[in-house]
């Protein structure tokens, strides 16, 4: 039993050494996952494209431009009805400020100046947003009523349907 366990103690240190000796680079090769090969002898080309002449018309733009107002304005109407946050109110706020002064560029002149009234009605609501941050109840409903008299007057007179004539 002794000699047993010698020859197979020994033959357990002959095999490391061996191992140690070559290493396991077989084993290693076995294990280890080789790489695809994805790599692409061709160039890459790159052609650069002018997107400076849009390819919509003003009619198309200007109506794009309408509905964005129209959807930032109701929701600012909806968040000083809500009484959310300062952050919120002011940033539709300046959406919709941003989206009647591109409906503007799209307008005829003096269209573009009778919407510019309410541009400044506009801006002077913001301002006034912007000035008070913690409003009382009182002056959130009023900022609230003169943004639903912008909605419904710009709505009414500005419609894509009445200015189509008036594009430039």
């Amino acid at each position: 039993m002794k000699t047993e366990k010698r020859i197979f103690t020994i033959a357990i240190c002959i095999v490391s050494c061996i191992f140690l000796l070559t290493g396991c680079e077989a084993m290693r090769k076995k294990f280890v996952r080789k790489r695809k090969k994805t790599e692409s002898t061709e160039p890459m080309v790159i052609v650069p494209r002018d997107y400076s002449a849009h390819p919509f018309p003003s009619d198309v733009l200007y109506k794009q431009y309408f509905v964005y107002w129209k959807s930032w304005n109701q929701e600012l109407v909806e968040s000083l009805n809500d009484k959310l946050s300062y952050k919120k109110i002011s940033d539709c706020a300046e959406q919709a400020l941003m989206n009647l002064k591109k409906m503007a560029t799209y307008l005829e002149e003096e269209k573009a100046k009778e919407l510019q009234a309410y541009i400044k009605k506009t801006e002077d609501l913001k301002g006034r947003i912007e000035y008070v941050k913690n409003l009382p109840p009182s002056q959130m409903n009023m900022l609230k009523y003169d943004a639903e008299r912008i909605l419904s007057a710009v709505n009414r007179k500005f419609d894509l349907g009445k200015m189509k004539d008036h594009l430039k």
